[in-house]
């Protein structure tokens, strides 16, 4: 059976995942930590899509390295917005970006990491105080979707903003893991929502009154991340990917989630009464009723009570009543991390210090680097995997459908060789073997990692 992480290896993995601090981002000790991340994400993903025990996210949550995995999306966070931007004023055109997409993919790593704990009861309980830090750090995840659909970003050919024209790469690469990570954490969120009950108090407000959460969810299902328009058609975001859909109406995850999110939310009694109905509130929340057609309560039958409760709403009108007085708990982790930076000199000297690490000329680092990377990248098992899939799925095709292409030859892109093997994210390049993967990789990752996660 094929897999990223062994069972023998699990617990190691684990057990070495660590909080780093921002001055630490980069160094040889976090990159053996995020070759680990990397790995596990892609085991859980894998034991998902092959309906297998989830031993990853069981590791996880009885290891209680949640509340670590979010202290190091916290820290990445801080990295990217103070410290990057520095970086690249030092150097604006570095000679090598992979370790900063390797910094920005770590992120993402994360992020699918929660996910998949998340879902289930068990995980959330383990959160404990740090749930206060997962909501802000999801929250404003979530605005950032929202800010970048606004600026016509999931639109792609058409209208873009005007400075998409003269973006480099590197905030193409950023704006895209931003993007994802959002639509993860509208599931995130809504995992929390679904199981309030398990925190504190201080929970519920930071996600009625602190974010406003319903609000905010309504603005998602408004503005619509996970579809687009292009020459080709519509398409919809499914599966980390964007893809051609015949049938518009048909939820995915990302919409889902978002409206189970808003539906947890207001029909908990025990909660709401943090949730002041204010005018603005019934305003903005009334928007939901013109977005539940039909079709979408066919597909969501639960809706159909956050329907009934959105239109009593409207006919009651402004509900507002003064706020009982609450103590509430601090989210920690972003202070803490914030506090190290302070005594580190702050974020312009973190990357001044870090200047050799991600703007290296140094050609043999460089290489041994990304070596390194494109192994715990597991790029060849990724192929066989895909392979694997395309022949359990495609099968039933090739035998009815005859003069297809899937018996067409395709040479390698390094040595010219027939080639079996095809990359993995960009599904558009052959190779024969690992080596020639390897040496075509400095070119090819140009066009290629901008599609990855």
């Amino acid at each position: 059976m094929v897999n990223f992480v062994y069972p023998e290896e699990m617990y190691l993995f684990v057990e070495s995942i660590r909080p780093f601090e921002v001055r630490e981002v980069g160094s040889s000790k976090w990159l053996e930590v995020h070759e680990m991340v990397l790995r596990l994400s892609q085991q859980a993903a894998l034991e998902l899509s092959q309906n297998r025990e989830e031993e990853v996210k069981e590791f996880l949550i009885s290891r209680d390295k949640l509340r670590v995995l979010i202290h190091e999306a916290y820290c990445v966070t801080l990295w990217k917005t103070r410290v990057l931007p520095h970086l690249l004023e030092i150097d604006p055109n570095p000679q090598a970006t992979f370790l900063i997409y390797t910094v920005l993919y770590h992120e993402a790593a994360l992020v699918a990491l929660l996910d998949v704990c998340l879902y289930h009861p068990s995980g959330c309980e383990t959160l404990q105080e740090s749930v206060l830090d997962l909501i802000d750090y999801c929250a404003q995840a979530v605005s950032q979707v929202i800010g970048l659909v606004s600026m016509g970003y999931h639109e792609n050919e058409t209208k873009l903003d005007v400075d998409e024209a003269v973006l480099t790469e590197l905030e193409r690469q950023k704006r895209d893991f931003i993007y994802k990570i959002g639509l993860r954490c509208i599931s995130v969120l809504n995992y929390i929502a679904d199981n309030v009950a398990l925190f504190h108090l201080s929970a519920a407000r930071r996600l009625l009154v602190t974010h406003d959460i319903p609000w905010l969810m309504t603005d998602v299902l408004c503005f619509c991340p996970w579809q687009r328009k292009t020459s080709k058609g519509m398409q919809k975001f499914i599966e980390e990917k964007w893809t051609n859909v015949d049938d518009v109406t048909k939820i995915v995850k990302p919409e889902a989630q978002a409206w189970f999110c808003v539906r947890q939310l207001l029909l908990n009694a025990q909660i709401m009464d943090n949730y002041v109905f204010n005018e603005a509130r019934c305003k903005q929340l009334s928007k939901l009723l013109g977005l539940m057609h039909e079709t979408l309560l066919d597909q969501l039958p639960p809706l159909i009570e956050l329907k009934v409760f959105l239109s009593r709403m409207t006919l009651s009108g402004n509900t507002a009543k003064s706020q009982p007085l609450l103590l509430e708990d601090i989210p920690q982790i972003q202070e803490d991390l914030l506090k190290d930076v302070e005594e580190c000199g702050g974020f312009y000297q973190i990357a001044q210090d870090q200047d050799a690490v991600f703007l290296s000329k140094n050609k043999e680092s460089i290489c041994a680097l990304a070596t390194r990377l494109s192994k715990a990248y597991g790029t060849d098992l990724l192929c066989e995997l895909e392979q694997n899939l395309e022949d359990l799925n495609m099968g039933e095709e090739k035998a009815a459908e005859a003069g297809g292409d899937g018996n067409a030859d395709h040479t390698c892109a390094t040595c010219q060789a027939k080639a079996k093997k095809k990359c993995a994210s960009c599904k558009k390049v052959h190779y024969c073997t690992r080596d020639c993967q390897l040496k075509d990789w400095p070119q090819h990752k140009l066009v290629c990692l901008k599609n990855d996660f």
